[in-house]
């Protein structure tokens, strides 16, 4: 038999396209998650299981990884085991253990093969290929799908008399190319960028030269990230390298440390002048809690919770898009409502798989950290070259660990790939300085013994496809159920995805998108019978979902508002198992305030009612309140708003950040209903020149006697387009583009303008004729989040009507963009009160 069939060089070579093809594929990790792709990664996922079943039927052994790393993959492998058994939600551990699992059977079908540094270097070489492919294509997709597409569109706006910056703080303008994400492209690059350090070092003539461009072109791509994970991996890549050539180098100490003085300050320069990081600098330091930091610090809480409540065996590897409301903290407020991952790969680890998750990763570590410790000071002897690639190996996985602390990446293929090629060519390096060094295969016992590591391998091979053989059936029926929907043909649809539940009844996406899409399709039906039907099917959907998916706020509000017509008592109850899991949605108090008047309880009702405003105050600025159900008891609501402002200051009276938001909240609310001495006598501590303004023309002054020239603001660029009609178009356009970084929509624009001719007062405008926008919010990560992305993006049933002038440009006169968990906290013992009455 020949060497090469014995190690199964093919399946070698499949194992490689399918990760190239993982890593350089525009929108990778998205597409893992749509049909027919997840079938296409999950056969690449195959082929190192039978890379290593191969090696075991000729060789009958697997070689150890050594230096102690087999005892942690055990111990990982058992916290699999454990979590796929007792998990809250064991199918879908059992879903993402098996792609674990690929990847260690990955890392011992690659250590087999890396029995010399010949091998070593051409794997790590064909890594460095495949990364250099990786930040052309990602700078080459961000430059003509993004950034060309933003500059033409900034060139646009300039008729308009407005020149705006390329901003990187909106998170579309990032390079997301090709993974679909930018911290993932930016992880990835804090993997990569050391292996060119090292390559380019190992190399001579015109590939070091490549490499060297590589490097160049690497960073420019993590800048284009604009990732603060990516930014803190760089610096921390920075020190390790200095401190690397300071102590393993002869160049002069004097000379390497000027050196990295000069790039740790070229850094700096360069975090300052990208606009999002500059921001979020001075963010942190006068608001360390606030900002873009707050949802990692909720799910750093609640991933804490999670493995707090189940420390031997976490909730399950995937179980977190399904627990992720349960153990959601009350002082979240409307921040993270929902997500996959918990930001942070040791909470994640500990969230779902507990002490599982954590003693074999950082035993790893420490094993590594020992050996590299030992070799360095028993200076044991290592050629030149894979001396250069373990410090290169090693500064990849610490900078990547130093980035994994801002985000969880384990589930991308690009990624882990990586890391699995780095810790086998880290193990062949260590084994490589031994005495007693294996063999290149271990030779086969007599053909008469039983093969028994191979057997079992090959049984728990053929007992995940029987499983993973309906999850993959489901999902093309979903995929043809979906197309079928967006012909029109909603019994193919139907009948696709119920055959699609019927086969992976665990899978609460199935019987959402059946729930929310036939509801949809009621609310857009003119015949009255076909109506009811549509609601009845979708309310028995959506009652499934919530049964196997009791955590999900979704469900449960959707579910409200188709049953608030036909069983208000009914509708109470979905919409507070809604409040109950994210109590500050915004719209779900206002369902259930609804769904009590529907039962004739008015006072629990203007609770509600209440409690919607003061979460969200702007909402009391909505036309809603002008209907004739709700307009004989929107004084109350506004006047029990007022009382429960007062109790709140009388509460956090310590408090000079809560004083501040409640005067202002409060002075919204009196402005808004015509108390303008109240107004001012909470503004007036707290004042801000648009408060200020609005209340001098809510007074009936003069709108030229009050504002600046030019125009210091969006808000009183609007005010100025109301007081100057000849140049009113212009300067609507200019406001809205200030405001929303987007071109005034026509029908808008022609509201806004028809509204101002026929109001002879800006206080009245304001707060009677604006225009009126009226949609349905949509559940815009409901696909990415619930791990399918083939089927239809859902949005609340509920339409909100919004004034127009007032969450476009008057928002700040009742609310603040602020994070305030204390406001959260004390709001929340009344809507546990009201939430009691209902569900006991």
């Amino acid at each position: 038999m020949s060497e090469s069939r014995a190690e199964g060089r093919l399946l070698a070579s499949l194992t490689a396209c399918f990760y190239g093809l993982f890593t350089l594929l525009p929108d990778s990790h998205s597409l893992t998650v749509k049909w027919p792709w997840v079938a296409i990664w999950q056969i690449g996922l195959l082929c190192p299981v039978l890379w290593l079943l191969w090696q075991l039927w000729h060789w009958r052994r697997v070689r150890s990884l050594g230096n102690g790393l087999d005892w942690c993959v055990g111990l990982g492998i058992i916290g699999l085991l454990i979590s796929s058994i007792f998990a809250q939600f064991p199918n879908q551990a059992r879903w993402y253990g098996w792609w674990a699992l690929c990847f260690l059977a990955a890392l011992y079908a690659l250590n087999n093969y890396l029995d010399n540094s010949d091998r070593r270097d051409r794997v790590l070489a064909t890594l460095g290929y495949v990364g250099l492919f990786f930040v052309i294509i990602s700078l080459s997709l961000w430059t003509t799908q993004t950034l060309m597409p933003e500059l033409a569109r900034l060139e646009s706006l300039k008729q308009y008399g407005v020149n705006l910056p390329f901003d990187f703080s909106v998170l579309e303008l990032r390079n997301w190319a090709p993974l679909g994400h930018q911290n993932y492209v930016a992880g990835y690059l804090m993997l990569i960028l050391p292996l060119f350090a090292g390559l380019s070092i190992l190399r001579v003539g015109w590939r070091r030269y490549l490499w060297l461009v590589a490097i160049g072109l690497g960073l420019l791509d993590l800048y284009s990230t604009s990732s603060r994970g990516g930014w803190l991996g760089l610096f921390a890549l920075c020190l390790f390298g200095l401190g690397v050539l300071l102590f393993g180098s002869r160049i002069p100490k004097l000379w390497l440390a000027t050196r990295g003085m000069a790039t740790i300050a070229l850094l700096l320069l360069l975090v300052f002048a990208n606009n999002r990081l500059r921001t979020l600098i001075v963010a942190i330091l006068q608001n360390p809690g606030g900002g873009e930091l707050a949802y990692r610090l909720i799910n750093a809480a609640l991933g804490w919770q999670m493995g707090s409540d189940r420390p031997w065996t976490g909730i399950g590897i995937g179980g977190v898009p399904f627990a992720y409301q349960k153990y959601r903290p009350i002082w979240a407020g409307r921040e993270s409502e929902l997500a996959y991952q918990l930001h942070s790969t040791p909470v994640h680890l500990w969230a779902e798989l507990g002490i599982w998750g954590i003693i074999p990763v950082l035993g790893a570590i420490a094993l590594l950290v020992y050996w590299l410790v030992r070799h360095q000071l028993r200076q044991t002897p290592i050629a030149h070259g894979d001396r250069i690639l373990l410090w290169s190996l090693y500064g990849g996985l610490l900078v990547y660990g130093m980035m994994s602390l801002t985000d969880y990446q384990l589930d991308n293929v690009a990624i882990s790939g990586a890391i699995v090629i780095y810790l086998a060519c880290i193990a062949s390096i260590f084994k490589s300085q031994k005495s007693d060094l294996e063999t290149r295969y271990l030779k086969s016992p007599q053909k008469s013994k039983f093969n028994f590591p191979f057997y079992v391998g090959f049984g728990i091979l053929l007992t995940a496809l029987i499983w993973l053989i309906p999850i993959h059936r489901a999902w093309q029926l979903s995929s043809q159920g979906f197309l079928a929907l967006s012909q029109e043909k909603v019994e193919i649809f139907v009948d696709r995805l119920t055959r699609a539940h019927q086969l992976v009844p665990w899978e609460p996406y199935y019987l959402y998108q059946l729930g929310w899409n036939l509801g949809d399709l009621a609310l857009r039906t003119n015949d009255p019978r076909q109506r009811q039907q549509l609601f009845n099917e979708s309310i028995a959907w959506l009652q499934k979902g919530n049964t196997i998916s009791p955590y999900q706020e979704f469900g449960y509000s959707n579910l409200g508002w188709l049953l608030l017509q036909s069983d208000p008592k009914a509708a109470s109850q979905a919409f507070a198992r809604a409040a109950r899991l994210v109590p500050a949605k915004r719209g779900v108090m206002f369902g259930l305030g609804l769904s009590l008047l529907g039962q004739r309880k008015a006072d629990l009702a203007i609770e509600a009612f209440s409690l919607e405003g003061l979460r969200d105050p702007l909402f009391i600025t909505s036309p809603v309140w002008r209907s004739q159900g709700l307009q004989p008891i929107y004084s109350q609501v506004l006047d029990r708003m007022a009382t429960r402002y007062q109790e709140l200051l009388q509460k956090y009276s310590q408090s000079e950040e809560m004083n501040a938001y409640l005067h202002r909240s409060r002075g919204g609310l009196y402005w808004w209903q015509g108390n303008l001495k109240a107004a001012r006598a909470d503004w007036e501590a707290y004042k801000t020149p648009l408060s200020q303004t609005i209340l001098a023309l809510a007074e009936g002054k003069s709108p030229q006697a009050i504002l600046s020239q030019p125009p210091s603001s969006p808000e009183m660029m609007l005010i100025q387009a109301w007081a100057n009609p000849s140049q009113r178009a212009n300067l609507l356009r200019q406001a809205w583009i200030l405001a929303t970084k987007t071109k005034l929509p026509a029908e808008i624009e022609r509201n806004l303008l028809a509204s101002m001719e026929r109001s002879d007062r800006f206080d009245r405008w304001l707060k009677q004729d604006a225009p009126v926008w009226q949609y349905r919010r949509q559940r815009l990560g409901f696909g990415v989040l619930s791990r399918h992305i083939d089927g239809s993006i859902p949005t609340d049933f509920w339409i909100v009507a919004d004034n127009i002038a007032m969450t476009t440009w008057f928002a700040e006169l009742l609310t603040s963009p602020v994070y305030m968990p204390e406001l959260d906290l004390a709001l929340q013992p009344w809507q546990d009160a009201v939430i009691k009455e209902i569900l006991p």
